[in-house]
């Protein structure tokens, strides 16, 4: 019985042994309500011991609004700071006032990434908070539960231009691979070219340029819908 005891317990060392390293969740502490178009310094805490495994795998993190349409589950939408250093803890937050309806409840979600790498690696929420003065509005794709595109390549500035582009070019379920599909990813990824901020980290208030930018985007966009 003691031989059985004895080797159930280096099985069992043994499979932790094996266990990928994971660190604990995040501390995201966040202002209730936030103000749309208002810069916060968040703290955001990912508390990553100095010899934990992770830091083999990455070196910074990326933070993201994370929105949940009606009757669909959370999820990141778009990046609020692309790159930032993994043991940096006070970051500039500003959540444009198109990315979401007013008195939207909302959460920030943070993954790994490594320095260079386009890719996260796997994400983690805040608690809920609200939105005032936001203008935003839902998209048919986001009320049917389908996401725009891939959240590390649109900026949430961007992130209300490219709901227009797929709304004016509106693809229905399964036909997202068709020409109508095509032109709404086209219009997006220009949306994110024109109007994703230049910098890897996190960002000050919109400004007025950036701020018309947009509208002369947005403006484009239904311009070309109109002789098409």
């Amino acid at each position: 019985m003691e031989l059985i005891s004895f080797l159930l317990q280096v099985a069992a060392l043994t499979l932790l042994a094996a266990l990928p390293s994971i660190h604990a969740e995040p501390v995201v502490n966040l202002p209730y309500p936030m103000e749309a178009d208002k810069q916060y310094n968040v703290t955001i805490e990912q508390r990553i011991a100095p010899n934990d495994e992770n830091r083999k795998r990455a070196n910074a993190y990326r933070v993201y609004l994370a929105l949940s349409p009606p009757g669909w589950g959370t999820g990141p939408v778009c990046w609020l700071a692309y790159q930032v250093d993994l043991d940096t803890t006070h970051v500039n937050i500003t959540i444009p006032a198109d990315a979401a309806p007013d008195k939207t409840r909302i959460r920030l979600s943070t993954a790994l990434i490594k320095k260079g790498k386009p890719r996260s690696m796997g994400f983690s929420y805040s608690g809920r908070t609200t939105l005032d003065g936001a203008n935003g509005t839902w998209s048919r794709k986001q009320l049917e539960g389908r996401n725009l595109i891939d959240q590390d390549e649109l900026s949430c500035w961007a992130y209300g231009c490219a709901k227009t582009c797929y709304d004016t070019y509106y693809a229905p379920k399964g036909e997202e691979d068709g020409p109508i599909g095509d032109k709404a990813y086209a219009c997006a990824k220009q949306c994110a070219k024109d109007l994703n901020p230049k910098n890897d980290g996190a960002l000050n208030v919109m400004s007025v340029s950036r701020v018309l930018a947009v509208a002369v985007m947005v403006g484009f966009i239904h311009m070309l819908a109109s002789v098409l």
